[in-house]
C-alpha cells in the first residue's frame, strides 16, 4: 500500500513534470529552431535506459548502415539527480530542433513539449507488441485526471505489430488512426535471426547452467498500479507453487523492468530467455505475444483479475485466450504439467495479433523512413 508520503511525491513529481513540459522545454525549443532541419539527422533517445534499449537497437544500426547521422541520448531519469535529467533535457531540446527524426520507445517527456517542426518526424516503436491490458488514456491508473499535458503529443508514427492493434493504441494514445503504423515490431525480428539466437543461447546457458537437460517455465508477471509507482504483492505464492514441480523442471522468475530496480541492467531480459523457455506462466503481460512467435504453452496465472480488469482493464477477453486460465497457486503446478490442448488457438491469435512480426520489419521501417526524406 502507498503512504502519505509516497502520494505527495507523487504528486510533486507530476507538478515538475507539467511545468517542463508545457513551460521550459518549449521555450528551450523555440530558441534551438531557429536554425534549419538537418535532412537525415536522427535522434535516438530513452528516460528508462543508460544505454540503448533493446527495442531500438536493431533499428539504430540499420540506420547507421544506411549512413544517417545519428545522435544517442539515453538516461534513466529515475536513477540519475534532477540535474543530469535538466542537463539531458537540455541536450535533447537542442538536437530535437534541428533533426529529421525522433526514434523512442517508451514515454518521454521532453518530445511531447510544445509544437515541433512539421520537417521533423516522431517514430515510437513502443517496447510491447499486441494490446493486451489497457494503458495511457484508456487507463485512470496511468494518466492522473489533474495532469495537464498531452502525453502522446508530436508523435507522427507509433509502429504496431498488427492491425487488430491499431484500433486499442490510438485509443491509448488519443492520437488519430491514421499515425499507428502496423508495419511490425523492429525488436522482434531478433526472433527470426540465426546468429542472435546463437549468441543469447550461449547467454543462457551461461546465466543459468542448472537448467541444462531439464525444462524451462518462465514466470514473468507484469507490475500492478502506475509505472512511475509500481506494485506486485502475489508472486511469492506463484514462485512456491512453481518450486515444487518436479526436479526435470527449472523455474526462472523475470520481473517486469519497472520491478527489476538495480538489477535492471544485469542478466538477461524476458525476451532473451523466451527462446529457450517450455513453458511461460504470466499474467497480463504482453510478453504473451512475443512467446506466441514459438506456439509453445502459456499459463495465465491471474488471481487477482476481478480487481485487475476492474481497475485496469483489457482490450481483448481474458476468458478467451489462448492458454489455460488460473486463479489460485494451488492448480498452478497441475496447470504447468498438463496436456497442452492451446496448439490451434495460439497460432490463430499470432496470426491475428503479430501478424507482421516476421523478421523482416527493421529493414521496413527504415525504408519507410527513407521515403519520407525524399
Amino acid at each position: 500500500m502507498r503512504n502519505a508520503g509516497d502520494c505527495i511525491k507523487f504528486f510533486i513529481k507530476q507538478c515538475v513534470k507539467m511545468i517542463s513540459q508545457n513551460v521550459l522545454l518549449p521555450f528551450l525549443y523555440f530558441i534551438y529552431s531557429r536554425k534549419k532541419v538537418e535532412k537525415g539527422k536522427t535522434i535516438f533517445a530513452d528516460a528508462h535506459h543508460n544505454h540503448c534499449p533493446p527495442s531500438m537497437e536493431l533499428l539504430r544500426a540499420e540506420w547507421e548502415r544506411r549512413g544517417y547521422p545519428i545522435v544517442d541520448i539515453y538516461l534513466d531519469y529515475q536513477k540519475n539527480s534532477y540535474g543530469k535529467v535538466f542537463k539531458s533535457m537540455l541536450t535533447f531540446m537542442k538536437q530535437y530542433a534541428t533533426a529529421s527524426f525522433v526514434v523512442i520507445c517508451d514515454n518521454f517527456l521532453p518530445v511531447t513539449a510544445g509544437k515541433k517542426r512539421r520537417e521533423t518526424t516522431v517514430i515510437q516503436l513502443w517496447h510491447g507488441c499486441g494490446a493486451f491490458k489497457k494503458f495511457g488514456y484508456d487507463s485512470k491508473e496511468d494518466i492522473p485526471p489533474y495532469y495537464k499535458g498531452k502525453v502522446y503529443h508530436n508523435y507522427d508514427i507509433v509502429t504496431v505489430s498488427s492491425p487488430a492493434c491499431c484500433k486499442a493504441f490510438a485509443s491509448a494514445m488519443s492520437l488519430p488512426p491514421s499515425c499507428i503504423l502496423p508495419i511490425g515490431i523492429s525488436r522482434t525480428d531478433k526472433y527470426y535471426e540465426p546468429r542472435l539466437i546463437l549468441q543469447a543461447k550461449e547467454k543462457f546457458i551461461k546465466e543459468y547452467p542448472q537448467a541444462a537437460g531439464k525444462k524451462v517455465v518462465l514466470y514473468a508477471p507484469t507490475f500492478r498500479g502506475n509505472a512511475a509507482r509500481p506494485e506486485l504483492n502475489m508472486e511469492a505464492e506463484a514462485v512456491e507453487a512453481l518450486r515444487q514441480l518436479g526436479e526435470q523442471w527449472y523455474v526462472i522468475v523475470k520481473r517486469h523492468p519497472h520491478m527489476e530496480g538495480e538489477k535492471k541492467a544485469k542478466g538477461l531480459t524476458t525476451e532473451e530467455i523466451l527462446p529457450f523457455a517450455d513453458v511461460l506462466v504470466s499474467d497480463y503481460s504482453s510478453v504473451i505475444f512475443d512467446y506466441c512467435i514459438w506456439n509453445r504453452p502459456i499459463i495465465f496465472y491471474a488471481p487477482d483479475l476481478k480487481e485487475y480488469e476492474g481497475k485496469r482493464g483489457f482490450y481483448l477477453n481474458y476468458s478467451e485466450l489462448p492458454g489455460s486460465i488460473v486463479t489460485s497457486p494451488k492448480h498452478l503446478k497441475e496447470a504447468v504439467e498438463e496436456p497442452d490442448a492451446y496448439v490451434l488457438q495460439r497460432k490463430e491469435f499470432f496470426l491475428k495479433y503479430m501478424k507482421n512480426c516476421d523478421g523482416k520489419v527493421t529493414v521496413r521501417l527504415a525504408d519507410y523512413m527513407e521515403k519520407r526524406l525524399r
